[in-house]
């Protein structure tokens, strides 16, 4: 018995919430009316979990708007999501349809975590729906992350088949093909002509000008009014990288009568080390060979902050694998594909900034720069002007960074604050930022003056305020200047 409690109690340390992580992904479908599909993804290891009478449980509270471009609300719901279980934890799924004639449209959604209602998160984007002047014409594309026949009812299902989103539409390690779901629709009856359905796998995202076709499959299309199409491409040979799948409706003279895209990222470390360890293009005379063994693990992992999605896993290989020519050839590659004339120079500089920022950030947890701030200090460059304040009765020690211009976002006023709520040295963490795909927390100014909880603007549940003291100059900093 004790042992089942000590493992409890681990289990709920160990999944003690930050931020909620949070995938919201939309698609366009039509029938009798078009109808938008809105997918709801969250990650299980990011919500506070309980154990209650011997199972897992925790549970996110939604809140969905949908607005016109008039900015009239044309579709709304409020609902948990809960889930409990003995064995295991799983991310939550759920799937919201909603009716939407043509047009612009608005998506707000919001949800927190039912243990911890300080942990909120507010996502917002857009919804078209185009006017349909094609004969023949498709749905948005549906990357799948899990597919297979299910004979159960549930939100999920469509067509007999089970269909999961591709999360965060990131292909891993695992995945040996790229499966994708899409409809034809032919409202107007033109298929009494033949049609193709030609798809793609092409180099690069949709909106990269030199992208290149890897692969490509005809269909040839049935005359149906609807026709759902699951189609896939194997993976398992494409190094890591930026893809997108390109799907043309194309008649028997060829004609592209109608096109859709998605873009989505693959993580294969396979295939990436098996090149670097084929490697040759002058890495035996360049600066890459006089790196060290012992020091791979420092340089290594200095270069996660400015590495791609896509390749963080091939970077978490390298280190494991110990491969000294894989890691030579990352690194040169790294910096020849930044500064084809002097990749030596952009290396040696980029390296000085990170032991100068290791030596300033460093913490007992690792080097500087994988602390929050070290690792936004080498990603984004140094910040326009920070300020440092430890002298707030109500909050813990925090800083504000903030940056003129983010070339990398192509954002300006850029802000990040970060806190120390342990008071242990260095050990900051962000809370909340600004910058595009960096964390945003709507109610960060309630969390850092948690202090006085009965100060706060509104419930527990949807304040994001406190009230003004000459002791809470936090929103006035972040704001302001």
């Amino acid at each position: 018995m004790f042992k089942y409690i000590l493992l409890a109690v681990l289990f709920c340390l160990s999944l003690e919430s930050k931020s909620i992580n949070l995938d919201v992904s939309s698609y366009v479908f039509h029938g009798t009316k078009n109808y938008a599909e809105l997918y709801l993804r969250v990650d299980a290891k990011s919500v506070q979990w309980s154990i209650r009478d011997g199972k897992n449980e925790a549970a996110v509270e939604f809140l969905i708007f949908i607005t016109n471009d008039k900015n009239d609300i044309v579709g709304y719901d409020k609902f948990i999501l809960k889930t409990s279980n003995l064995d295991s934890i799983r991310d939550f799924l759920d799937v919201k349809r909603f009716v939407l004639n043509a047009g612009e449209y608005t998506v707000k959604v919001e949800a927190f975590d039912f243990s911890n209602p300080d942990d909120k998160i507010e996502l917002e984007q857009k919804i078209y729906v185009s006017p349909q002047t094609s004969p023949v014409f498709t749905s948005d594309i549906l990357l799948l992350g899990d597919v297979h026949k299910e004979s159960t009812e549930s939100p999920l299902v469509k067509n007999g088949l089970y269909m999961e989103p591709l999360a965060y539409n990131y292909s891993s390690k695992d995945d040996q093909s790229i499966n994708f779901y899409i409809e034809v629709y032919d409202e107007k009856k033109d298929l009494a002509q033949d049609y193709f359905v030609k798809y793609a796998l092409m180099e690069g995202f949709k909106s990269n000008l030199n992208t290149k076709q890897l692969l490509v499959k005809y269909k040839k299309l049935s005359k149906l009014d609807v026709e759902p199409l699951l189609l896939n491409f194997p993976t398992s040979s494409i190094m890591s990288g930026d893809y997108h799948l390109l799907i043309n409706v194309v008649d028997k003279q060829k004609n592209v009568v109608f096109s859709k895209s998605a873009n989505f990222v693959k993580s294969n470390p396979v295939a990436d080390i098996a090149f670097l360890e084929s490697y040759n293009d002058n890495l035996e005379n360049s600066f890459a060979q006089k790196l060290m063994p012992e020091d791979m693990d420092f340089i290594i992992k200095a270069h996660f902050p400015i590495t791609d999605q896509s390749q963080t896993a091939t970077l978490r290989e390298l280190l494991s694998s110990n491969k000294i020519k894989s890691q030579r050839s990352f690194i040169y590659q790294f910096w020849k594909s930044s500064n084809p004339a002097n990749p030596e120079a952009a290396y040696n500089g980029y390296m000085e900034v990170a032991k100068a920022v290791d030596k300033k950030f460093y913490t007992n947890a690792g080097y500087g720069f994988q602390s929050d701030r070290g690792h936004i200090f080498l990603k984004y460059g140094k910040p326009t002007n920070v300020i440092t304040v430890e002298t707030e009765v109500d909050a813990p020690p925090y800083e504000i960074w903030y940056y003129n211009t983010m070339p990398r976002t192509r954002q300006t006023n850029v802000r990040f604050l970060f806190f120390n709520k342990s008071l242990a040295h260095n050990d900051f963490h962000l809370l909340h930022s600004t910058c595009l795909s960096e964390r945003s927390n709507p109610a960060w100014e309630t969390i850092l003056y948690g202090s006085v909880p009965n100060d706060r603007i509104g419930n527990a549940v949807d304040a994001t305020t406190v009230k003004e003291n000459f002791n809470r100059n936090a929103r006035r900093y972040f704001n302001e200047f």
